[in-house]
């Protein structure tokens, strides 16, 4: 089964996610990481990318499509999630081209309840996962975890704006296409993998 995870920061889907990859067998597959990885590798996509990036060209939808499809080309495993690989009507047809039958996992929370929540975020510096507030050790790496620099309202108010202008519209056409399962994310940790699981007959 291959799953789009989306909704504003602070709806928990980092954690729900790792529940899947861990209990069972889901790959995820974060864009922010994929593209480390991709600049790490010094292949000929990083140095097209570079190249745009340095002569301030805007990145063309044929090349999100390049950069998704080298990404999504290598995955073995068939149950996958997504996160943050949707963002736009770019990136919905290109998943589209390559694994046409995906289902979005929606989780729902007030922008009210995601500020209050990531503004005690902590995360990893190593990994980049995030954790809720109570969370002080990476239980994957066991390195420590701190708070994000950018976890202050004006920064969080502003990755908000960015998801409902940009890519709620998106998740809005997906529904309609009744791709969208929803989660209510306004509810415990556990009681949001409880729902999830349910919805998605795993449990």
């Amino acid at each position: 089964m291959k799953l789009v995870f989306t909704w504003i920061q602070g709806c928990w889907k980092g954690t729900q996610a790792r529940l899947l990859v861990e209990k069972y067998w889901y790959t995820l597959l974060e864009m922010w990481q994929e593209l480390r990885n991709i600049a790490s590798s010094g292949t000929d996509i990083w140095k097209k990318l570079k190249e745009t990036l340095e002569s301030w060209a805007l990145v063309t939808p044929d090349f999100v499509w390049e950069v998704m499809k080298e990404i999504l080309a290598k995955q073995t495993n068939d149950n996958l999630i997504l996160d943050w690989f949707v963002r736009n009507q770019w990136n919905k047809k290109t998943l589209e081209e390559i694994f046409p039958d995906y289902k979005v996992v929606f989780f729902e929370l007030s922008k009210e309840k995601a500020i209050q929540r990531l503004l005690w975020r902590m995360y990893d510096p190593i990994t980049w996962d995030t954790f809720p507030a109570w969370t002080t050790i990476n239980p994957k790496t066991w390195n420590t975890l701190i708070k994000r620099w950018d976890d202050n309202e004006a920064w969080i108010l502003k990755r908000i704006d960015e998801f409902m202008n940009n890519t709620l519209p998106i998740a809005k056409i997906q529904e309609q296409e009744w791709k969208v399962i929803k989660v209510n994310a306004d509810q415990s940790v556990e009681e949001v993998g409880k729902e999830m699981l349910s919805k998605l007959g795993l449990n």
